[in-house]
């Protein structure tokens, strides 16, 4: 009877030591899988997404290991990094909705799969990729949300038990902080892809503001009622002629550096750069019944910068400006032009078309305004110019006659 009794003792204590042994072996591998994360670069998240890989399936053994993360635009899963036995043909990469195979349906429930034998299961997704064996699916869950799959293959069926299940959902919760990170920072390079584009036309402030404005940052249009502003250096093919290509760029460079202040001062987008002038708009992102008195105010303050501008490049040896300026207002189609990568934000319609086509005709120093932008200005309201009728003219593209009026300031 005491044999028996020392006998199973024995046999209790090797099989708690085992299991102690086991413990330790599971949590030296989680801390390696942490310990990975120390100093590593998210810039180059797929190598580090393979480093953990390549422990798991070292300390495991198993044949391969991949995981799978969602796209939030397509919202399909897709293979950001795996780690196999050997060398593997290429293949189109695999893209699961939601649902869609073993992996699909884990990402749709949150909850681990295991296929024993995947060549028997009909949901399993082979893609011609002729696998065989076991796959153990385990959901990647970050504050409650599935975010990813990781997957665990063998080639040999019924290759995993439930302490192997329960060991991968530990491993994928360690993934998760990885896959996490990663998401995180993808955020933030789109953030701030979002935030460089915006402040190619926007002040910094109203840029950091429109950040999160999906009109600004998707392609598309919308009709939008604004005032369009042309400025343009006078006399510049005859400036470029006479003058050292060197002085030019300095000169352009410094109109530039001048105006644009003065658009953003006024709330007003920078449209584009044509070369010798500059477009703005204004009313974007939102229309406001100020607007054209924006317009004016700001092709007031560029006509009096370009004063002091002139004294400057006087003094430092470099020839004289001056700018005239257009003004038109009206329904505009605006919005990116371009593809997903390369987009630009600009706005396409008559009122854009007048305001050229008034600035082609203004004078060094002149502000020429169509006459609904002056119909447009709210009564009551001073714009602090006065206006003069130009009377009707014709204006090439135009078939019929416009009535623009001069602004003196």
């Amino acid at each position: 009877m005491e044999r028996d009794i020392e006998a199973l003792l024995k046999q209790r204590i090797v099989s708690l030591e085992e299991g102690y042994e086991h413990k330790i072996a599971e949590l030296s591998l989680l801390k390696e899988l942490g310990e990975t994360l120390k100093g590593a670069s998210l810039s180059h998240w797929n190598q580090l997404f393979l480093r953990q890989l390549d422990i798991i399936k070292k300390a495991t053994g198993i044949f391969s290991v991949s995981v799978m993360l969602i796209d939030d635009e397509t919202q399909r899963l897709y293979i950001v990094s795996a780690s196999m036995q050997g060398e593997t043909p290429k293949r189109p990469p695999i893209l699961l909705k939601k649902g869609e195979g073993i992996a699909g349906r884990v990402f749709e429930s949150s909850r681990t799969l295991y296929i024993p034998d995947v060549t028997k299961d009909p949901n399993f997704s082979d893609r011609g990729t002729n696998q065989r064996g076991s796959l153990a699916c385990v959901p990647i869950v970050s504050e409650g949300t599935c975010i990813g799959v990781i997957n665990f293959r063998d080639n040999i069926t019924s290759s995993f038990g439930p302490n192997d299940l329960r060991f991968f959902e530990l491993i994928a919760d360690q993934l998760s902080i990885t896959a996490s990170l990663v998401r995180t920072y993808q955020d933030l390079l789109d953030l701030e892809k979002k935030r460089i584009n915006l402040g190619r036309y926007f002040s910094p402030g109203l840029a950091e503001h429109l950040v999160a404005d999906d009109r600004m940052t998707g392609l598309g249009g919308q009709r939008k009622l604004v005032s369009v502003v042309f400025a343009d250096i006078t006399g510049f093919t005859s400036l470029v002629e006479i003058n050292a290509v060197e002085d030019v760029v300095e000169v352009l460079n410094r109109f530039f550096e001048t105006v644009v202040p003065v658009i953003f001062k006024h709330g007003g987008m920078l449209d584009k750069f044509l070369g010798d002038g500059v477009m703005a708009i204004f009313g974007i992102p939102d229309s406001d019944d100020l607007d054209p008195i924006k317009a004016i105010q700001c092709g007031v303050d560029i006509q009096k910068s370009m004063q002091d501008l002139k004294e400057r490049l006087k003094a430092d040896g470099l020839f004289p400006i001056d700018v005239g300026i257009g003004i038109a207002s009206g329904v505009v189609l605006a919005g990116n032009i371009g593809t997903k990568n390369q987009m630009n934000y600009t706005v396409i319609g008559e009122p854009v078309n007048l305001a050229q086509r008034l600035e082609s005709i203004s004078k060094p120093g002149e502000i020429i305004i169509a006459n609904i932008t002056r119909d447009m200005i709210p009564q009551g309201l001073d714009p602090g110019v006065e206006f003069e009728p130009m009377g009707a003219i014709q204006v090439k593209g135009f078939s019929r006659d416009v009535s623009p009026l001069r602004i003196l300031y």
